[in-house]
């Protein structure tokens, strides 16, 4: 089956979070136990940007829920703010951990693509925005 065709946008300097549910012909969430998820971006600048599931850091987290067949990523908006791109062509793929045959490697699916679009904000902000939450000022201080 080829892959679905989804474009969404990120909003540069805004936290992005993303979520796709993996589901059969019935609607049955997929299990994807020891699944691997990647996300690849080329941007029209020929940048290739790489998402791999189950890391967690600094610049993004990418989480797969393996019996809901949900697959999160999200990235801060510090990382946002510094896309330079205006808009990419991206692929989500499954690997599962099965092999295509004896010595054929793992079984890879392509399951969505589509382009993803950048919106620069209307106010450039060079500022982190961070609320002191032990604050009692109702935030005066953001």
């Amino acid at each position: 089956m080829a892959a679905a065709d989804y474009s969404f946008t990120i909003e540069k300097g805004t936290a992005f979070v993303i979520s796709f549910e993996y589901k059969d012909d019935n609607n049955n969430a997929i299990n994807l136990t020891n699944w691997c998820a990647r996300l690849r971006w080329k941007d029209n600048s020929d940048v290739i940007t790489t998402f791999n599931s189950n890391h967690t850091g600094n610049d993004y987290e990418f989480i797969i829920e393996p019996l809901t067949g949900k697959i999160t990523l999200r990235i801060p908006a510090s990382i946002t703010a510094a896309y330079s791109f205006t808009s990419a062509s991206y692929d989500l793929e499954l690997q599962e951990p099965n092999d295509l045959y004896s010595g054929g490697g793992k079984k890879v699916f392509r399951i969505l693509q589509g382009t993803i679009t950048t919106i620069e904000r209307n106010v450039a902000d060079t500022d982190a925005f961070n609320c002191n939450f032990d604050s009692q000022d109702d935030c005066e201080t953001c």
